[in-house]
């Protein structure tokens, strides 16, 4: 227990450069806490606020994308319909080529990332393959590192005009955040980041929002844990249905399917 304090502390230490971030981040950790009703001492807020902030940075990834690149050089995938990338939701995604078939499709989902890291990456994990479409799931993450929904679209954004600028032309289909049973405390951020896009999407040709909420509910409006694995927060096969039936409905907009 010692050492795990000790860990903690020097880890403190070392964000001293960035305090003003970590102050932010235990402002809104302490908030989110008394929203829920949760009691948190000091030193959970601030061990929080410290992994949030390493988890944020733009290179938290690396290793995931490193992995990308080493695949690639080894065989490189060619005339890609649809680019699937974002977070784990997406990685996940096992039944991919089988779901979206005829369509030749890529998984490009890595770790639990944010928009930030996928921004970061964007040449490694999105440019370099010259989609004719891309599927788009992230998010989720973002809002439980406690960014704001405003800040997690204007995220997006950057991602969005980076395919504009590199990719003309490429349609962006976004996934909407899902209504996980763990992240129930998150409902009103999460349909806020859902909101933003769709309004987004409507003043956009090039743009589809993809909303999967209220599929994903029972008909009282009740999420359903039988969609998730155990841990709440990862659809399994039964989820997947539903995403493949939604997906490949708003596909038809660009491929004959």
């Amino acid at each position: 227990m010692r050492i795990k304090y000790y860990l903690i502390f020097i880890a403190m230490l070392a964000c001293l450069g960035c305090s003003d971030d970590i102050k932010i981040l235990e402002d809104r950790i302490k908030q989110q806490a008394d929203k829920n009703n949760i009691d948190m001492s000091m030193l959970e807020i601030k061990e929080t606020a410290v992994y949030l902030n390493e988890w944020s940075k733009e290179d938290f990834y690396q290793d995931d994308v490193d992995k990308f690149l080493e695949e690639d050089e080894a065989n490189f995938p060619e005339e890609i319909d649809v680019l699937f990338a974002g977070s784990s939701s997406i990685r996940f995604w096992e039944s991919l080529d089988q779901d979206m078939k005829p369509l030749k499709v890529l998984n490009r989902g890595f770790g639990g990332a944010h928009i930030a890291h996928v921004n970061y990456h964007f040449k490694d994990v999105i440019q370099r393959y010259k989609p004719k479409a891309i599927v788009f799931f992230c998010g989720t993450n973002d809002v439980t590192a406690l960014k704001t929904p405003t800040e997690t679209v204007n995220d997006f954004k950057i991602f969005k005009q980076k395919v504009r600028e590199d990719m003309p032309g490429v349609h962006i289909f976004v996934i909407g955040i899902k209504p996980t049973p763990a992240r129930l405390y998150l409902e009103k951020e999460e349909l806020e980041y859902n909101k933003l896009i769709d309004d987004m999407s409507q003043d956009d040709d090039l743009l589809t929002f993809i909303d999967i909420w209220d599929a994903m509910l029972t008909s009282e409006g009740k999420r359903i844990p039988e969609l998730f694995i155990e841990d709440g927060l990862h659809i399994n096969l039964e989820g997947y249905k539903i995403w493949t039936t939604l997906v490949r409905k708003n596909l038809e907009r660009v491929f004959i399917l």
